[in-house]
C-alpha cells in the first residue's frame, strides 16, 4: 500500500475510535453521531474495509448507544453504496450476528433494522447469502435473545429484499414449522412472525405446504403466551390474502376452533384477526 494510502487509512480510523469513544458521552453523543454518519456516506470505495473494521469491533462492555449507532452506521452504508459492499458482506452480518444476544432490546432493534437495509440494497449476491449466515443463528442459538433476534432478522430481510427466493423458502418451512414445535426453541411469537413473512414472499403456495402450515398455525391458539397466539392469527391472515383460494378444504377445522375460542376473552386479540380472516376468505 503507498504511504499515502496507509496514512489516509490511519487518519481516518483514528478519526472514527474518537467519534466511537465521544458517542459514550452523553453531552458528545450527537455530534459525534453525525460526523460518523457523514463518514459514512461519503467513503470512498477503499476506506469501505477499516471502516468496517473499525464499527464492527465493538465490545459488549461498550455502552448501549456505542453498539447501536455502530449497528445503524451498517444500515446506512448499505442504504449509501449499495453493492459496492457486496465484496464485505459477511463481515456486515457478522457485525449483526455477534450482536443479537445483546440484552438492550434498543441493539436488537437494530440489529433488525440492519438486517432489512443489507437485504434490500446488497442485491448483487443471491438472497441465500444473506439468508443463511442469519439462519445458522436461528437453528443454532439456545439463547432467547438471539433466537428473537435472529427470527426477526429474517423476517426483516425477506420482508425488504426484491427477490426472496420463494422455493428456496418453500422448502425452508418445513424446517422452521418443526423448530417452531420444538421447547427448546422459546421465540415462539417472533419465529410465527418470521412465518408469516415466508407467507407473504409466496412461500406457501402449495395445497401440500398447506396442509402442514395451517395446523401448525391454529396449534399456537391454545397458547397461554397472548403475543403467540396474536402472531399466529396474524399469520392466518397473510395465509388468506395470499393464498385464499387454497384453504377452502382445510376452513372447516380453522372454524371450529374460532368457535371454541369465541367466548374467551383473553383471546380477544384472536377472534379480531380471525374475523377478518374469515371476511376475506369467504363464509360458505
Amino acid at each position: 500500500m503507498p504511504v499515502t494510502a496507509a496514512a489516509s487509512t490511519r487518519e481516518l480510523q483514528h478519526r472514527v475510535l474518537t467519534c466511537l469513544h465521544k458517542l459514550s458521552d452523553r453531552d458528545t453523543h450527537s455530534a459525534a453521531a453525525t460526523e460518523l454518519e457523514s463518514i459514512a456516506v461519503t467513503l470512498p470505495p477503499a476506506s469501505l474495509p477499516p471502516f468496517l473494521s473499525s464499527i464492527s469491533a465493538t465490545a459488549a462492555s461498550d455502552r448501549s448507544p456505542v453498539r447501536t449507532q455502530c449497528l445503524r452506521l451498517i444500515s446506512l452504508l448499505s442504504q449509501s453504496h449499495g453493492d459496492a459492499l457486496s465484496p464485505h458482506l459477511s463481515k456486515l452480518l457478522s457485525a449483526v450476528l455477534r450482536r443479537l444476544r445483546d440484552p438492550d432490546s434498543a441493539v436488537r432493534s437494530a440489529c433488525v433494522a440492519a438486517s432489512s437495509s443489507i437485504s434490500s440494497h446488497i442485491t448483487k449476491p443471491p438472497f441465500t447469502s444473506i439468508l443463511k449466515p442469519l439462519l445458522d443463528s436461528l437453528v443454532t442459538e439456545q439463547d432467547h435473545n438471539a433466537q428473537i433476534g435472529a427470527a426477526l432478522c429474517l423476517a426483516a430481510a425477506i420482508d425488504a429484499s426484491p427477490d426472496p427466493n420463494p422455493p428456496y423458502l418453500k422448502n425452508l418451512l418445513p424446517r422452521l414449522e418443526k423448530l417452531l414445535r420444538s421447547d427448546c426453541f422459546k421465540a415462539k411469537p417472533a419465529m410465527l412472525m418470521l412465518l408469516g413473512s415466508m407467507i407473504e414472499a409466496g412461500a406457501a403456495s402449495n395445497r401440500q405446504v398447506l396442509k402442514n402450515l395451517v395446523p401448525c398455525l391454529v396449534e399456537f391458539f391454545g397458547s397461554e403466551d397472548w403475543a403467540a397466539r396474536k402472531a399466529a392469527s396474524e399469520a392466518l391472515v397473510k395465509l388468506a390474502e395470499a393464498e385464499g383460494d387454497l384453504l377452502a378444504d382445510l376452513k372447516s377445522d380453522c372454524l371450529k376452533t374460532f368457535e371454541a375460542k369465541k367466548f374467551d376473552k383473553v383471546r380477544f386479540d384472536l377472534i379480531c384477526s380471525s374475523v377478518e380472516w374469515l371476511c376475506m376468505d369467504g363464509r360458505d
